[in-house]
């Protein structure tokens, strides 16, 4: 699995109007310019390190997903954590 800038942009693009937010209030939250919302959605600049970790938890997504697309191993995780808590649940019950 490969970082590709543009899909990378497409998923930040969609995340900012899932919140409803022009690319100037996205720009304002993160304290960076219009330009550069503008360049990094339509890849054509890069993401520092510190700017990817702010949108990730801007945005309350994983890295993996901002970066790579990846929804797998949250979603493997989560039915994990059900299993868990039915298990638990009915423990609860047995006392």
């Amino acid at each position: 699995m490969r970082f590709d800038p543009v899909e990378c942009g497409k998923r930040m693009k969609a995340l900012r109007e899932s919140k409803n937010l022009t690319q100037m209030q996205l720009a304002e939250q993160l304290n960076i310019s219009l330009n550069h919302v503008k360049a990094l959605e339509h890849a054509r600049r890069l993401f520092s390190i510190d700017l990817v970790i702010e949108i990730s938890a801007f945005f309350d997504v994983s890295l993996d997903y901002l970066l790579l697309g990846k929804t797998q191993s949250t979603s493997k995780a989560a039915s994990e954590l059900n299993a868990a808590i039915e298990i638990l649940e009915r423990i609860k019950k047995e006392l």
